[in-house]
Parts: C-alpha cells; structure tokens; sequence
C-alpha cells in the first residue's frame, strides 16, 4: 500500500531500462575449508570447501574459482609437476585441472572409494589408495588409468588381519620407486621396481608397557594400536608412524627395527614397567589420536623436526600441534640403534603452538620457501592449519610467532583466519585511501607470488567503496572493495587486543568507520568500544607520556571503572602513521547492539539494556547517556510500563526492552525549524523512530536534546537521511557542517524502514510518504548515479530480490533477482552503497560485489563471448628443480637408483601383485593391458 503527499520527483530520470544486475567480485570463501594444497615453484595455493569448490590463489589480485562438484566436499588434493591440480571429491571422482589453461582435462572414478592419494612433484603419476586395499596409480599427464597397481600388502604380511582400506600413502624422499602404504594394523614399505615388501612394520605394546593409553587398566594386555598415520624421514634413513592412542614409534628403514616408540610427554612407551603413573592426572579421558604428522628439515635435510596435530589427552580445553625439534641426524652408518633411539626420545626443543579456543586441528600444511620435495617439508617457513570449525590459522615457523596475516595472505583467505564475526563498508576518497595505504610500514614479502592478474577497467567512482571485517581475535581489517582496481591492493589491519591489553574476550561484534575523517569505533562482545583516529604518531615528551600513563586508570576515585578511559599510552612507539589507539568506551550497559561513528565528531552506541550513549570525540567526552525505553511515551502505557533507567524488573515482568538498532547523524531542518541542525535517528527493535537534536551550549560544547518519536510496524533496520532539493545524501559531512553558522537551510527527510514498511519522514513527525511491503525487507539504502533526478532506495528483500523505489514516492521501478545467490541466513549481513554497490552476504564466509546499474559499472575484462576472463595462474618461465637422488653411502649400500624416464617405463606395462603368503616378496606378473579393480 502506498500513500503519497506532495514532493519533487528525486527519481524522475530513471525507468527500469536504466538498471541491470552486474557481477563485480567475491570476498571471502564458499563453505568451509577442508584441504589445501601448496606449490612453491609457481608459488600458488589451492584450497577446497565442504561445498565442492576450489580456489586457486597466488599474488595480490589473483584469485580462480572452479566450481567442480556442487554440494559435495572436496576430499583430497595435490599439486602435480607444479601445472596440474588434482582433487578427489565426495562422489571419489578424481579431476585433473590444468593450471595454465584452467580448463578440466580429465576425470576418473575409481571402482572403490579412495582414502589416501600420494604424488611427486616430479612424477606424472598418482598414487590411490582404495577401501579394498589395493593401491592404483593414476597417469595425470595422459588422463587415463595406469596398468600398473598394487595389491592389499596387509592382507600378505598379515594373512590373520581383518580386510583393511589403505590409510595413507608416502613415496620415499629420494627413491621414488620405494613406497610406504599404511594399513590398519601395519605399515608396509614396498619396492615398486623389484616388486618386493621390504618391510613390514608392526607395532606390539606388550602387557605391563603403557603405551598411548591413559587408563591404567589398559596396560595389563598386550595391544596392536590402529595406525593412523605415517612419514619418511627427510633422507629416508628412518620412518615415523602414528597410531589411534597418541603413540608414534620411529623405525630403523633399512633393518625395520624400532628405535623408540613414545608419546607427546613420554618416552619408551612400548616397554613394560612394575608401575605406571599417568602424569597427565586424566586417566579417565582417551588421548586424541594423531589425525597428521609432517617430518621438516631445514636446508640440511639431515637437521629436522616433527610437527604433529593430535596425540594430547581428549580433555584438554586447548588444542595445538605440537613441535618437536631432533637437531642434525646422528650418522646412520656409524650409531647404534639404541643411540638412534635415544636421539628421538631427547628433542632438544618442544612447545605447542595453540590454535584459537573451541577448535581442533584437522590437517596442515607447510609453506615451503623453494622447493616441492621432502613431502612439501623442505625449509618452510610457515604452517598453515586447518581447524574443525573450517578456519585456517597461520603461524611463523619455526618460532610459533603470529603471521602478519593481512601482509601474507589474500584478503579471501583473511576472511578465516579466524572466521569473521562484524562487517561494514566505508567509503573513503581515492587519494586519502591510497595514502592510508602508504602509511603502511613495511612487511614481509607476500607469502604466495604466483600467476598475474587480469587487467580490469577502472570505473568512475573517486570515492572507494571500503570493506572493513572484525574477527575473533580482536584483529579489524580494511582493504579496497574494488577487488584490484587500485595499484596498492594491500590490506590495513588493527588489534583491538592491543589497544585492550589483553588477549581473551576481544570478539568484535560491529564496527563503524568515518572514512573523511579516518576514525574508527570497534565494539567487543564484552559492551566496550574501542575508539581509533587515523594519523601521525608524534614523538611525545615525557611530560605527555606520563599524563598518558596516568590516564590508564583501572577505576575512578570513588571506585567504579571509567566509562572513557584514555588509552593514548598503550600506542605502539614504532608505529610511525596509522590507526592510534584513542579511548575505550565501556558504561556497562550490556553487549553494543549499534554503532555509528559519525564525520563530524560525534559517536553514538546503543547497548542491549537499552541505553543510547553520545560521545563528543573532539573533547572525548560523554555527553549523553540515558535509557530509550518509553521515551517520549506515557509511561503508563501497558507496552512501555518501565521507567527510563528501571531494568530490575524486566525479567520478571517479562517486558521486551526497547533496544536502539540503527543510528544515523544528519544534517537538516527539522519541521517547522528555520534553521538546519545535527540530527540524531535512533531506530529501536520495537519499532519507534527517535530523533534528537545536538546543541551548542556554553563553552564550546554540545548537548543531547530530544525532539520527538514516531512508531512503525516492526522493528528499524535503517534509518536514511537525503535532500529532497537536491537528491543527494544528507549524512552529515564536515563540509555542509561548515556552512551551518552561514544559516543554509537544508531541506532533508529520513527513509525510516522497517521489514514490513517504509516511510519518508519530515522529522520529527511529519510524514511524506509510506508503502506496506508484501515480501519483507532485510537491508536498505540510497543510491544514485548524478545529483538531482536518479535517486533511488535499494532494499534487499527475504526472497531474494533486489527492489528499487523511486524518491520520494516510494513507487517500485523494477525488481531485479538475486535468487541464484540468495540465502537468507546470510543475506541480513548486507550492505547497500550510494553508488549503487550491494555487498551481498552469499555464505557463512563469503559475499559478493554487485552493482545495480547496469554492465556499464562491469570491472573484470570479458572475452568475445561475454565472459569474465579469469587471472592467469601458470607460469612456464618457473621450473621445477632436480629431484633429491640417494648419496653415494646409499648406492654403495646396495640401494638402487633409477631415473624418472625409467620409472616412467612402468606405466607401459602392466603388474599385477599376487598373494603369496611371503611377508618378504610379492610374485608380479606383466602384461601389456591393465585389468579393471
């Protein structure tokens, strides 16, 4: 239902013809991440989701999407010869994309599900390990099954053992032809050359030994732990496998004898002792089995460590992975096995890196710095995990230290690390953004370097569109929405946790950021808010940093906490330009519900309690803070029976509190004012539209004067100020503040919307117009194309249709649909922009960049075809290296060595493994066609 007064036509150039839905850009990741995949020749990194897609990334603006099995999780993932990406997803389809053309060049389904897969950076082949327990091979490069496979080596050695699927898959470092299969019950070191088990490494925790086992009442009976996983030592000489109790025993890899069989916090557990005492005191609790373990090695593949997720006791309230560092390797060939072993129960450092409270490490990768080997594991100098919760954490290594995550990383990427839990969008001046960004000080080289990006078509817009995302862990971070327009696409971070002093409770649950101004407000679950100003770091004299030192005050004289603490001392002396730490605002009213930092000086918070705070930044000082609850209402009314202030008994009474949900400062004329004035909307869950008045008083400063309320259907879920005379925005801006003293009159209304309704105000009461909305409306705003005749409302709506109204009429233009990508869980997180951007929420993890006005806004270059040209990935100026080959002390101990063309060869024929009963030789035949599993 629409109602219409008088009023100039603010949309009268515009007609359906003049919109249109153009795709612009994706933040941010499609589901969960559940595998990654690192190459450092070409320097890219591959991630898969839960949701079946894949995403390729290397430096600053590159970033390619395959959608390969929708709905479905990709399960595994490898980078082959450094130009082929092979996934496995959950309908076990292996796909073969090609890096430099990115197209799909083959597709495989094995007859079995698959459990492992192994490759070499070197080779052409992958390895798949089946449920059955056969291992096949894959030829990437000519698409097509090899006749070659191996057969269920357990059900050789172990003739007694259960059926077993293949656990995991491990070439040998330098002999590629020797591989390591895990079963359930052993691990298998097999010969591909001379068709031979070399060994067969079981693991026997004998009555009275302790094991992995926690429980005393476990150590009375002899126990074959499941395996779980395993690895080779970087040079081979030695082999590490982990087992379902937390237990992980090294091997000797040329004899099969057990050097050491121990656990995170003890060693030699496999030998019985007369008594047991758990040093852990949770007997109770399972210890976690080890779900990955990774052998490093520095540049001197002899000097490793062992990084390890799993492994600790069930109940432990904080997970990690646990960092082992063994030092140089004693010389094989001259040390006793019990001198082996010894080295392995005495790492000469181990610490935990923790991951974020409430997640477990699921799986891990090392970012190798040159070269592909070693299982990935050759000097690294980052691990990046993957937790339960689909986040990714990234840490410094070997030292443990936090990763400058937004200088490392692609902003997609930094959307996880941790997940984000507060978005805004800010628009700030091309010039003033690339100078924000220049303040950045410098930091470490990006971490991926990779592929060049598309050239995209800059588009007219001075003013930058901001997207700003808060985190778990107190970090804030700014980058350009624009997705690459900018020659500096870097990303601005900041930590609340600094500016706290504290590293727990710092969830940021809203932010607001004044882009012409630089300053920004943070809010924490907690109820404080952090407020930031952009600028110079000015050395302070002693005077100044003891009047700052005295400012940190933990509580006032009379012993409450202050509600504005001054938090100038705790800016970082090195930090030459950036986002200062300023006050923290914390009047315990509850969790923060609304922020609004507005550009001329004034910051207003609303609290769960129902309280509305006003902060005057440029004196820094409370200017208002009173409770909404019936303002401006009979108090005797039956749906406001509180008094402001009154909260004892709201629980009882089962009264909902009215709480402030929008806010928005302006600058008009109120009705029936022959003077324009800074306006304060206050939009409540209960569905009334507050409006105060700022005021000079005496002194220079400013008062809070309320001026009236209007009520609604349903609650405020924005509140919008314009100028009907001209049809542009009447946010407040320092440059209209300025002319106030000369006595303009601004002619301004406020859009008041609601899910059911909208209506255009002549604040504080009088209405213009009004329309009822028949599909419910979650996210609103203005947008326009000139000043003057093409402003327009964009409202979001629960259907997933993106509705346009003409101003001040309220009448519908078109409709345009957003269904293909619309979830209404995620859709309430949007944001409309005055230049017709909406950043629109289409995951948990992800949103996407639309423009309503049409492909004349298109950013990304297009083909003949019309479609979006994606970023170049492959480069074939980078090659891959050697591949380590065995010393001469190996070749001379009768270790054979062959070349990758020899090797090769194998894929010509084909060799079928039969069972022979001998734990030491499995018989082969050759053929030259393969047999179907």
């Amino acid at each position: 239902m629409l109602k219409l007064k008088s009023g100039r036509d603010l949309s009268s150039g515009l007609t359906a013809q003049a919109f249109g839905l153009e795709d612009i850009a994706r933040f941010g990741i499609n589901g969960g991440l559940l595998v990654l995949a690192f190459d450092p020749v070409q320097s890219l990194l591959a991630a898969g989701t839960d949701t079946g897609r894949v995403y390729v990334f290397g430096q600053p603006g590159v970033e390619v999407e395959f959608d390969l099995c929708p709905g479905k999780p990709i399960i595994y993932m490898r980078i082959v010869k450094s130009i082929y990406l092979v996934t496995v997803d959950g309908n076990n389809a292996v796909t073969v994309l090609s890096l430099d053309t990115k197209d799909v060049l083959s597709v495989f389904t094995p007859n079995s599900p698959t459990t492992a897969i192994e490759s070499d950076p070197s080779l052409d082949w992958l390895f798949i390990g089946l449920e059955n327990g056969l291992t096949i091979v894959y030829d990437v490069d000519r698409g097509a099954k090899a006749p070659y496979r191996i057969g269920n080596l357990q059900k050789t050695a172990l003739p007694k053992a259960p059926m077993s699927s293949v656990l995991f898959l491990a070439l040998h470092p330098r002999s590629f032809h020797v591989i390591l299969i895990g079963y359930e019950n052993c691990a298998v070191v097999y010969s591909m050359v001379d068709e031979n088990i070399l060994l067969v490494l079981q693991y026997e925790v004998p009555p009275g030994a302790p094991g992995g086992d926690l429980h005393p009442s476990q150590h009375t009976r002899s126990r074959f732990p499941r395996l779980t996983t395993g690895a080779w030592h970087p040079n081979g000489h030695h082999i590490v496998t982990a087992y379902e109790d937390g237990s992980f025993v090294f091997w000797d890899a040329k004899e099969g004898v057990l050097l050491q069989a121990r656990t995170i916090e003890d060693t030699e557990v496999n030998i019985p002792r007369r008594s047991y005492v758990n040093s852990s005191d949770i007997a109770d609790i399972p210890r976690e089995p080890i779900y990955r373990i990774a052998w490093c090695c520095t540049t001197n593949p002899e000097d490793t460590s062992l990084l390890i997720a799993g492994g600790e006791p069930g109940s432990l309230p904080l997970k990690g992975i646990t960092y082992m560092d063994f030092g140089p390797t004693p010389v094989v060939q001259i040390t006793s096995y019990q001198a082996q072993g010894d080295h392995y129960s005495q790492p000469r450092r181990q610490r935990i890196y923790p991951v974020p409270l409430g997640a477990d490490p699921v799986d891990f990768i090392m970012i190798a710095r040159t070269s592909p080997y070693y299982a990935g594991n050759h000097d690294p100098v980052a691990l990046v995990a993957i937790l339960s919760s689909g986040e990714l954490y990234s840490i410094e290594y070997p030292s443990g230290g936090a990763l400058p995550v937004a200088s490392m990383f692609p902003p997609s990427l930094c959307w996880i690390q941790p997940r984000m839990t507060a978005f805004s969008v800010a628009s700030v001046r091309r010039e003033q953004w690339i100078g924000m960004m220049a303040s950045k000080k410098k930091q470490p080289d990006m971490m991926l370097t990779g592929g060049a990006p598309v050239r995209s078509r800059l588009r007219k817009f001075d003013i930058r569109n901001i997207v700003i995302t808060g985190h778990s862990d107190g970090w804030v971070r700014l980058w350009d929405a624009s997705h690459g327009e900018l020659e500096e696409s870097q990303i601005l971070d900041l930590s609340i946790a600094d500016a706290l002093d504290r590293s727990v409770d710092v969830r940021v649950s809203a932010i607001s950021f004044a882009g012409q101004m630089g300053e920004m407000s943070v809010a924490c679950e907690t109820g404080e808010l952090v407020y930031f100003k952009f600028g110079l770091n000015k050395p302070t004299s002693s005077e100044e940093l003891k009047r700052r030192l005295d400012a940190l005050r933990i509580v006032e004289p009379d012993g409450r906490p202050p509600m504005i603490q001054h938090i100038s001392g705790r800016i970082d002396p090195q930090m030459k330009e950036g986002f200062l730490p300023v006050f923290v605002l914390s009047p315990q009213r509850g969790p923060i519900t609304a922020v609004k930092n507005s550009d001329i000086g004034f910051l207003a918070v609303g609290y769960q309690f129902g309280t509305l705070a006003v902060v005057e930044l440029r004196s820094m000082s409370l200017i208002y803070l009173e409770d909404v609850n019936g303002l401006g209402i009979d108090t005797s009314n039956k749906k406001f029976p509180l008094r402001p202030g009154d909260r004892s008994s709201t629980q009882s009474q089962g009264v909902q509190l009215e709480i402030p949900l929008s806010l928005e400062f302006s600058l008009m004329a109120l009705d029936g004012d022959g003077f324009s004035s800074i306006v304060l909307s206050v939009g409540t869950n209960l569905g009334r539209l507050l409006t105060f008045r700022i005021i000079p008083v005496r002194g220079g400063a400013h008062a809070v004067q309320f001026v009236g309320a209007v009520q609604m259907k349903g609650k405020v879920i924005a509140t919008i100020p314009f100028d009907t005379e001209y049809g542009v925005s009447a946010a407040a801006s320092p440059t209209i503040l300025q002319k106030l003293p000369q006595g303009i009159v601004i002619s301004g209304a406020l859009i008041s919307v609601t899910p059911d309704e909208a209506r255009v105000i002549r604040l504080p009461k009088s209405k213009m117009t009004s329309k009822s909305f028949d599909d419910k409306v979650l996210v609103a705003g203005l947008s326009l194309l000139r000043q003057g005749d093409t402003l327009v409302l964009v409202c979001l709506t629960e259907s997933g249709f993106i509705r346009i109204y003409s101003l001040p009429s309220l009448r519908e233009i078109t409709s345009l649909s957003t269904q293909k990508f619309h979830d209404v869980r995620y859709a309430s997180r949007s944001i409309v922009s005055l230049n017709g951007d909406v950043l629109l929420g289409i995951g948990k993890n992800e949103s996407a960049l639309f423009n309503v006005w049409g492909k004349a806004m298109a950013v990304k270059a297009t083909g003949k075809n019309g479609q979006r040209i994606a970023d170049s990935l492959y480069d074939v100026v980078q090659k891959l290296p050697p591949r380590p080959a065995i010393s001469t002390m190996q070749w001379m101990s009768g270790r054979k060595y062959i070349t990758v063309e020899e090797f090769d060869l194998l894929s010509t024929y084909a060799a079928e493994i039969v069972d022979t009963g001998n734990t030491n030789h499995v018989g082969c035949s050759w053929r030259s066609t393969s047999s179907e599993i």
